[in-house]
This record gives structure tokens, C-alpha cells and sequence, in this order.
């Protein structure tokens, strides 16, 4: 009997699976458009509103080159963390689709203008796999220095500028000419094309700015007749008191000389990278998550994108396998995107990254943080939260039922007190009204704080690549468990940071449980005028307290030219060994900070590392651990190069 149960058992499982099969719909593009199509805008459009009709699983596209103008494309007003926001247009607009696989089939697919290719927003179970991303034209632009004078009198700066930057001069500035806007020189960087990496210590040779403090502007307020907080950084604010700084000349066609430049000059060869001014250059990411859960990305690859490569916003459970940002050979660009290759901010679950290779962009890998709102006023159960940054403009800071954390900035990020969230009502995107569960009483003052301790996610970074890029590597804010295993990095500045600050960007986090083992680090701090640890652990504690929990670094590789490794600044535990630190003779030895230096950390366990006797400070004197091990360290033989 129990025999003919377990059979029956078997074909019923059977049944429904074959059942499951039978539902699957599966949609081919190969129906809607052709490699052929000169824009494949609108049967992408035709494409997707089938799917969504149909509630289909499955879209599968042939492989080919596919072209995605801007001129006919979705648009609607989008708020994206990080980035410009107003309306945007959009290739693939995935707005509340669920259960859905898009198999690119190794297609290309190439952008025209200020598009982004795509958007997922309020949307779950959504796997996109095998494509390219890519730009006609890129929006920022290169130029290759060709001439250099040191004269103090009339220092300048030829550069030589490829068809591919179309480009105009207006009353002595260099303006670069994109499809719906344009840029100056701002927000440059030189890069070594022999390195193919940010050249050594350029931000002591910062590009010829456009723009210079002219006037100062010391009360901001009255400007406006405000009695409120002003963002100095939004476009709004950030060019008064500005003029041009440089003059720009064309010797001839595709051949500019910048005059009155004020920094250190450049080498011949190298290639200035720019892409504007701030407000101006985050306009069309590659990838937008927005509020949606189950997001998986497999082999993946962005060549270019104005902005980030991927930014996910308030999203839950987001993995990336073989999610690949860097330039193609073909382009001959120096850079992929012009911001981040990862950004995650507000996200909850698992954030998992495997093999994955972030190269050449023009900011950090990763970035994964929350966001402070300060307190304007409070009345009854409800507060006035502003937001601090005008690219964080429209975030949604919480949910019903988030616990929302105060703190003093004027003191330290240590939580000073709790609420639970009822309703969140956007007045405008940079003022919301927060109801909160209980009466506020005394629980708030104005001017502090508030941190979502909901909206933080787990994380685990596996096998990928960090190499080449402006900035940094990982940045992690995230108060739940963190393993980076596996990696390789070599960053313009440190590898691995925890910044926890609160004065520009408003990023909210720390972290509690922090893993950091079996790790190759080359070199890195390498385009900054002075050392920065490759691990920055940084906080703020004006009070001395702890911040940070436990940090483990283990069986990492450390081959590098600068003797900074760690730094620690009010952390609680940290643990150091079995670590290899070797020299790397790439660039002039730096010995000017200490291999592990602390600040304010409870107890330190630095314990069967191996050090190249070249980086003869070890650990810093200034600041003990409260308790220090410091055992079995060994001195390797000096590297002679």
C-alpha cells in the first residue's frame, strides 16, 4: 500500500510540474524587431507591453546588434539615487513586471542619446542574462596631452581631441557637445594609458578647471532670503561666485591649447578624462533598480553609461554573477561609466556579487550605504525630515513599520534614540513628513539625525576584480554581516573603506560584522598626493565611543608600494593575521605612514603576518589598543627594486 501512495505521490509531483511547464510564455523579439532595424525602440515598447499583457516568463533575443535611440522612447519622471533626476527616457521600462527572464542571447545593445537601458522598478523575480550595454557616443569625453609648457609666465597645456568628442569653444571655454547637453573640463582626471590606470599621484596634477572661486560667498542664506539650511552642491547654489579659470584656443581642428592653468602640469601621453560639472553629469545609468525584490544579473557587461552601471534604490535581495563594467578595446575609451559601476543604497536581504569585474569607471566598484534625513520640526507623533544632498532629491527614506534610529552629528553616529515608522508622505522631494507609531516627546531634537535600521542589507562579495578605476573599491555601510572573499583590487585610493560621515553625501551605516579574507590587494593610493590605507575603516565619534563592531582581516596578499595598509578608527574588535604585505616596485617607495595604525579601538589581535622589511613601521605608537596582541609577526626579506 505504501508503495502505490509513493507512486501516486511521484505522478501527482509530476503532473503539476508538467503542469508548471505548460504555463511557461515565452516571447521572442525576433517577432517584434531585426538586428536589421535601424532603432529598436518601438518594438522593444510593443515587445513589453505583450509581456506584461500576457504575463509572459520568457523574452529571448537573437544575438546581433541591436540600436535603442532616444527620440521614441518611454519616458516618465524618475527620482534615482545618486544621480540627476527629472524626466527620463527608457529602453526597457520593466514597471511592475513579475516572474520574468530576459535571455539577451549575447546581443549588443547600443544607446543614442540620454536613455536608460533599463529600468526595473516595483517589480520581482526579474533575471536578465547575456547582453552587452553600450553608447554610440560616449558622455564624457578624452583628451591626450600632446604639449606641455612649464613656463611661469604662461604655463599651458596642449591636448589632442578625437572626432569621437566633438567639442565647441565659447568665450575662451571648451565645451564638449553631447546629443541633449553639453560639458566643460570639470571633474577630470589624467589617466596613463601605458598603465591603462589613473596616472600616479594625478590629483596633485588636477585638469585645467574651468571654473575658480572668484568671489566668496559667505551667507548663503540671505542670498535667498531663506531661513533654511542651503545645499551648496546643488546647481542651484555651486556657481555663484564662479568664473572661468583658463582660456582655451583652437591651434587647429581637433588641437586645443589651455592657458592660465594653476596646478601641475601633466605628462605628455597621458589622457585627461572629463565629464562636467556636478548636476550635469548622472543623467542615464545602465542598470535602475527601484523597489524591487529577487533581482538577479548574469553575464552582464557595461561599456558605458552617464552615471553608474548598476544603481539600486530601496531593493531587496539583488544578486550579480559575471556583471562585468569596463570600456571596450574597440572604442578605444579610456573609461566605462561616468559614476560608480555598483551603487545600493536603502537595499534589505542579500546583496551577492560573484565574479564579477569592475574596471576603468570613473568611481568606486561599490558603494552600499543608507541615508541620513535631518530633522527640520516635530509636532505630536509626526516630524519634517529634509534630505541633505540634492542627488538623494525624492529617496524614500522609509516604510511602515522600519525602525528609524536618532543620532547627534555633532557628536557621533551612536543611537540616541528609537521610533517606528506609521506613514512616510513626500511634500516635495526634499522635505518629507514622517509619522512615526508613538509620540515624539523628547525622543527627537531638531537637527539630529535619522537613520532607517531596516532598510540595511547583508553582503557578500566573491572572486571579482577592482582594478584601474578614479576613487575607491568597496565602499560598505551596512550594519549586517559582510564577507569580501576572494578579490582582487588596485584603486586609485583604498581598496576597502568605511567612510561614516555626515556632512556631504549623508550616507548613513557602519558596520558590526565585517570579513575581509583570502584577498589579493596590488597596488593602490596611487593617484593621491598623500597615502590613504588600503583598508580605511573611518568614523565619527567626537565622543570617543565605539562605532564600528567586529573587523576580520585574514589571509590576504598585499603587494604594494606604500607601507599604509590599516586604519582604524574607533572600532570595538579588529583582528589582523596570517597577512602577506610585500612591495611591489611599481611606483617610488612610500613609507611615510605606519602598516597598521589605530585610532580609539578597543581590542586588536595583529598576530602571524608576514612584512617586507622595507615597510619598517609596523603599527603605530600614537594610538594603543586598549588591548593589543601583537605576536609571531615576521620580517621578510627586503625587496630590492
Amino acid at each position: 500500500m505504501i508503495k502505490y501512495i509513493a507512486l501516486f505521490y511521484f505522478l501527482f509531483i509530476v503532473a503539476k510540474e508538467n503542469k508548471l511547464r505548460g504555463q511557461q510564455i515565452v516571447l521572442h523579439a525576433s517577432d517584434y524587431i531585426s538586428v536589421s532595424d535601424s532603432d529598436a525602440v518601438a518594438g522593444v515598447l510593443k515587445l513589453l507591453k505583450d509581456a506584461y499583457k500576457r504575463k509572459a516568463t520568457k523574452i529571448i533575443f537573437q544575438k546581433g546588434t541591436y540600436h535603442f535611440y532616444d527620440d521614441l522612447a518611454f519616458e516618465r519622471y524618475a527620482y534615482i539615487s545618486n544621480h540627476d533626476f527629472g524626466a527620463r527616457r527608457m529602453a526597457f521600462p520593466l514597471i511592475d513586471f513579475h516572474n520574468l527572464e530576459i535571455d539577451g542571447g549575447g546581443a549588443e545593445f547600443i544607446m543614442h542619446g540620454l536613455i536608460i537601458p533599463f529600468s526595473i522598478e516595483n517589480s520581482s523575480n526579474i533575471e536578465i542574462s547575456n547582453v552587452r550595454v553600450n553608447w554610440s557616443s560616449p558622455t564624457h569625453s578624452e583628451l591626450k596631452v600632446v604639449g606641455v609648457s612649464n613656463d611661469a609666465k604662461n604655463p599651458y597645456v596642449d591636448f589632442e581631441i578625437s572626432d569621437q568628442y566633438p567639442y565647441e569653444i565659447k568665450n575662451g571655454e571648451l565645451l564638449f557637445t553631447k546629443k541633449g547637453f553639453q560639458h566643460n573640463l570639470e571633474n577630470g582626471v589624467y589617466f596613463d594609458p601605458i598603465k591603462n590606470a589613473v596616472a600616479y599621484q594625478s590629483r596633485n596634477m588636477s585638469p585645467p578647471l574651468n571654473r575658480e572661486v572668484k568671489q566668496s560667498v559667505k551667507n548663503w542664506s540671505t542670498l535667498e532670503s531663506t531661513i533654511y539650511p542651503v545645499d551648496k552642491n546643488d546647481p542651484a547654489f555651486r556657481n555663484r561666485g564662479i568664473e572661468n579659470s583658463i582660456i582655451a584656443t583652437q591651434l587647429q581642428p581637433g588641437l586645443i591649447r589651455v592657458t592660465g592653468v594653476k596646478t601641475q602640469l601633466p605628462k605628455i601621453g597621458w589622457v585627461l578624462v572629463a565629464k562636467g560639472m556636478n548636476g550635469y553629469n548622472r543623467l542615464a545609468p545602465a542598470f535602475r533598480l527601484y523597489h524591487s525584490d529577487n533581482i538577479e544579473l548574469n553575464n552582464v557587461t557595461v561599456h558605458h553609461a552617464s552615471g553608474m552601471g548598476l544603481i539600486a534604490d530601496n531593493c531587496k535581495d539583488v544578486t550579480l554573477n559575471s556583471f562585468n563594467v569596463m570600456p571596450d578595446k574597440k572604442d578605444g575609451r579610456m573609461i566605462a561609466t561616468t559614476a560608480d559601476a555598483t551603487h545600493f543604497v536603502g537595499c534589505r536581504g542579500l546583496i551577492k556579487m560573484d565574479n564579477c569585474r569592475f574596471e576603468n569607471q570613473f568611481d568606486d566598484a561599490t558603494n552600499i550605504h543608507g541615508t541620513y534625513f535631518e530633522v527640520m520640526d516635530f509636532k505630536g507623533r509626526t516630524a519634517g525630515l529634509r534630505v541633505g544632498h540634492f542627488q538623494q532629491s525624492g529617496y524614500q527614506f522609509a516604510r511602515s513599520g522600519d525602525t528609524i534610529y536618532a543620532v547627534d552629528p555633532h557628536v557621533a553616529s551612536t543611537h540616541l534614540s528609537m521610533l517606528i515608522v506609521d506613514t512616510v508622505e513626500m511634500v516635495n522631494p526634499r522635505y518629507f513628513k514622517v509619522t512615526f507609531k508613538q509620540e515624539i516627546g523628547t525622543l527627537l531634537k531638531t537637527g539630529y539625525y535619522l537613520e532607517n535600521s531596516s532598510a540595511y542589507p547583508e553582503v557578500e562579495i566573491k572572486n571579482c576584480t577592482l582594478i584601474n578605476n578614479r576613487a575607491r573599491g568597496f565602499l560598505i555601510l551596512t550594519p549586517r554581516k559582510v564577507l569580501i572573499e576572494g578579490n582582487t583590487f588596485s584603486n586609485m585610493m583604498s581598496a576597502i573603506q568605511v567612510p561614516n560621515e555626515f556632512t556631504f553625501w549623508y550616507e548613513s551605516g557602519y558596520v558590526t560584522d565585517l570579513t575581509i579574507r583570502n584577498n589579493t590587494f596590488l597596488d593602490g593610493s596611487y593617484g593621491t598626493p598623500k597615502p590613504i590605507a588600503l583598508i580605511n575603516i573611518l568614523a565619527v565619534s567626537k565622543n570617543n565611543e565605539y562605532i564600528h563592531g567586529r573587523i576580520n582581516i585574514e589571509n590576504n596578499t598585499f603587494t604594494t608600494f606604500g607601507s599604509a595598509i590599516l586604519r582604524a578608527e574607533f572600532v570595538k574588535n579588529i583582528i589582523f593575521k596570517n597577512n602577506i604585505i610585500k612591495y611591489s616596485g611599481n611606483y617610488p617607495l612610500n613609507t611615510d605612514k605606519p602598516v597598521i595604525d589605530f585610532e580609539t579601538v578597543g581590542s586588536a589581535d595583529i598576530s602571524n603576518n608576514k612584512y617586507d622589511a622595507v615597510f619598517k613601521n609596523f603599527i603605530s605608537t600614537e594610538h594603543i589598543p586598549v588591548k593589543l596582541i601583537n605576536k609571531n609577526n615576521e620580517i621578510i626579506k627586503a625587496t630590492k627594486k
